[in-house]
């Protein structure tokens, strides 16, 4: 029967075939109609274009593609190009072509061929799925409305039900998929990037997170109260000294822990807040914190995983209170080395709740505190953070110390300044005793069960090594990663030690490294420098954590759980990892908006800045004031004509020789600041 041509059909016949095939021949082997000839030569045109088949003279030939060398991802688009993620081996390229009609999210399937750069490049097969997530958009009118996704000038998107918008409008797309095009309805509207809580709405509706609790779940935990069972089999801790370390604006207390010492042996407890125990599997509540999976935190406020009432109240390890407890008990020896552990679900009282800051000063004796048992605990405490500190570095655990950029506040809540977080002594101590945590948690469920939730990070891959080598040597760093082993990471790390470049060399070290995510297999955690690892420790803002709570009550036979299914803690791994993303998003585009509304009151002013990244139209620089990255175009720098060197990281002026390298330190004048794309337009002073 004659009909249609279908280009998968089109392209495996040319790749199956031993000879060079004609068009003719193309429509007779696939039985092809005369009448569809111009519509199969144009899909052949698009296979060369998109370098899926070649032409040679007048005929179609495959390129070398393996024909089973097909594999599957989901896709992250930058400007003009992309890479499909695929999960366990390294991301492929897309190159502008491939990304033509694609949408952040799309699931689709690639052949794999070799880049121009050698590495691995992928040409589109077919999209499996379309993104559920919606989509940045700009409004623009061809006879209709339709909405391209923002920076982007293709694809576009059939909008239904516009009549509220106008063209040039930025919108929130929810797309669907028929045969015939790509079309979506508005599901929010930004009307004014410089009303910052309407934009921060508008961020958080991209990325989906969700805004207010349902109805179900409000109304589910009105009859959940604290009650103590003095029946139920708990250890009573609440005589013991236990004590909480937190940032000063924290909003929950997820864990506790208390320290002694005997016969040379370190006893050490954590005390994690028994979010299992109130919020059962199942439930609405339970369903709504799979579906947020993690808390929310941005400048001033969260939105937490659980209802206030849990994540800030119930649950939440509160000074001088009453907290239903899960704690890990281990006993170290005078090397930090795990001898042996318990788990058990607990009951505490807090008896103070300290900040980082607070316990920073009195560790220095910079502050005293009348408690002396409290006070020579902090002391002990230090003293196992130390032998701690040793011994997972030994293991090869990769200790960044590129703080964070947080914002200053005046009385009135309003930010006056951006600096990064300095790395205390004490933040320390609860990140290294939480890992300690968080091993035993591991080995529990990995001497139980084949699979469960795992936090895991594979090793950096080749090409990502040899990006940070070129970032090296195009900073005149004389060293290199070899193998991109733990020791390598380290060593680096010890040579950026007070160095002027420190910030860039951690910051492009932390880049060659892989994403860290949650797996139903436990396959070790390459930064730490552990061949297991999982979240035990916050559960109250992290949904993977109390799966593990699960996991273990239900072996300690203290909770049944329907969790332990390998299909079903595969997709709960997916899921939360994805969840993680968002949120992060969410996050670091919410601080960069509130970031760029606070230098609008420095437009004209100069600052001094190092460059971060050249590009291939400009140059990206950090302010050294302000822990913000902006962007000089080549086009603005009317000194010379500037050629920009990909290999050598750098730009040379065409005429005067003038070199712009990374690391070297420039002034520049904030020019203005475009909220739509989040840019901060810079120029070099004259």
């Amino acid at each position: 029967m004659k009909r249609k041509p279908l280009e998968n059909e089109i392209v495996e016949l040319i790749n199956k075939s031993e000879k060079p095939l004609k068009l003719n021949s193309i429509l007779d082997r696939l039985k092809i109609a005369r009448n569809y000839r111009t519509g199969v030569k144009r899909i052949l045109r698009d296979l060369i274009k998109r370098g899926i088949i070649d032409k040679y003279k007048n005929t179609y030939v495959a390129i070398n593609f393996n024909q089973d060398n097909v594999i599957s991802g989901k896709v992250e688009l930058k400007r003009d190009f992309g890479f499909l993620l695929t999960g366990d081996e390294e991301d492929v390229f897309l190159n502008k072509t491939t990304i033509e009609n694609l949408l952040p999210g799309d699931e689709i399937e690639v052949y794999i061929k070799k880049s121009a750069r050698g590495g691995k490049e992928g040409v589109l097969k077919k999209v499996l799925k379309r993104t559920r997530t919606p989509i940045v958009c700009r409004v623009v009118k061809y006879g209709v409305f339709f909405a391209v996704p923002i920076n982007r000038e293709s694809p576009f998107i059939k909008l239904k039900g516009n009549e509220q918008v106008k063209e040039g409008d930025m919108v929130l797309v929810k797309v669907v998929e028929t045969e015939k095009r790509l079309s979506g309805n508005i599901i929010a509207k930004l009307y004014d990037t410089g009303d910052i809580t309407q934009y921060k709405e508008f961020v958080l509706n991209k990325y989906e997170i969700s805004l207010k609790f349902p109805e179900d779940v409000l109304k589910e935990i009105e009859n959940i109260e604290f009650v103590n069972d003095n029946n139920s089999g708990r250890i009573d801790l609440r005589d013991e000294i236990v004590i909480t370390i937190d940032p000063v604006d924290a909003k929950d207390f997820d864990d506790a822990v208390s320290l002694r010492k005997e016969d040379g042996f370190y006893f050490l407890g954590v005390h994690i807040a028994d979010v299992s125990n109130y919020v059962r599997e199942g439930t609405a509540l339970d369903k709504e914190a799979e579906n947020r999976s993690f808390s929310t935190y941005l400048p001033g406020e969260v939105y937490p995983m659980l209802p206030e009432k849990l994540s800030s109240d119930i649950c939440s390890l509160r000074e001088n209170e009453d907290r239903l407890t899960f704690s890990i008990f281990i006993k170290l020896d005078n090397n930090a080395e795990i001898i042996s552990y318990d788990i058990k679900e607990t009951i505490i009282k807090n008896k103070k709740r300290f900040t980082y800051e607070e316990v920073e000063d009195i560790l220095n004796n910079k502050k005293d505190i009348k408690d002396n048992e409290i006070k020579n605990m902090l002391f002990l405490m230090n003293e196992l953070k130390e032998k701690l500190s040793k011994k997972f570095w030994q293991n090869g655990n990769i200790d960044f110390n590129l703080g964070e950029p947080v914002f200053i506040y005046d009385d009135n809540k309003k930010i006056i300044d951006i600096k990064r977080k300095e790395s205390l002594e004490s933040h320390k101590i609860i990140e290294y005793f939480m890992i300690s945590a968080n091993i035993c948690a591991a080995d529990f469920i990995l001497k139980k069960y084949k699979y469960g939730i795992f936090r895991i990070h594979p090793a950096p891959f080749k090409d990502d090594i040899a990006e940070f080598n070129l970032f090296l040597k195009s900073s005149d760093i004389n060293t290199k990663l070899k193998k991109g082993t733990n020791k390598e990471f380290q060593r680096i790390l010890t040579l950026a030690t007070g160095s002027e470049l420190r910030n860039l060399i951690e910051k492009n070290l932390l880049k060659a490294m892989p994403v860290a995510k949650y797996s139903e297999r436990n396959l070790g955690h390459f930064g730490l420098g552990l061949d297991k690892y999982t979240h035990f420790t916050s559960p109250i803002r992290r949904y993977a954590d109390l799966i593990v709570h699960r996991i273990i009550k239900k072996s300690l036979g203290l909770q049944s759980s329907n969790s332990l299914q390998k299909d079903r803690l595969k997709h709960l791994a997916r899921h939360i990892s994805e969840r993680e993303e968002k949120s992060e998003n969410a996050e670091n585009e919410v601080f960069r908006i509130y970031a760029l509304d606070f230098l609008r009151g420095k437009i004209g002013q100069t600052f001094d800045a190092t460059i971060t990244k050249i590009v291939k139209n400009g140059i990206v620089v950090e302010l050294d004031e302000y822990p913000i990255e902006g962007f000089i175009g080549f086009d603005t720098m009317e000194d010379d004509y500037y050629i920009y060197d990909a290999e050598r990281m750098m730009a040379t002026g065409r005429k005067t020789k003038k070199i712009y390298k990374l690391g070297f330190k420039i002034s520049v004048i904030i020019i203005r600041i475009d909220m739509d794309s989040q840019k901060l337009i810079l120029e070099i002073e004259k």
